[in-house]
């Protein structure tokens, strides 16, 4: 484990030294939260805003259809098409056996 020491000037601010902030993956302008643990003392933790209008894809849902849907790729189970024709078709008739299993 190694340790780092950083001061405070007189308005709070400290400096993360290169090696800290090499270590978590941050620069200039980044996020950091300090998350107080269970012991009373704080953890770094590199951190990034998500738009509002993005939030729908880091739903614990969402995040699961897409580890189907890659594992479903990387299984070679696709279905590819020529034409945006024949796209719409292949998509409509998902939706019908999509229906029909609802009513089922």
């Amino acid at each position: 484990m190694s340790s780092a020491f950083v001061t405070l000037d007189k308005k709070g601010r400290a400096t993360l030294p290169e090696n800290v902030r090499a270590a978590l993956g941050v620069e200039a302008g980044d996020l950091i939260i300090l998350e107080r643990t269970e012991r009373g003392t704080f953890e770094l933790v590199p951190a990034a805003l998500v738009p509002k209008d993005q939030l729908w894809f880091y739903h614990p849902e969402m995040q699961a259809r897409i580890r189907k849907a890659e594992a479903n790729l990387a299984a070679g189970q696709v279905t590819r098409t020529r034409t945006l024709e024949e796209a719409r078709r292949f998509l409509d008739g998902l939706k019908k056996r999509s229906r029909r299993k609802r009513v089922a």
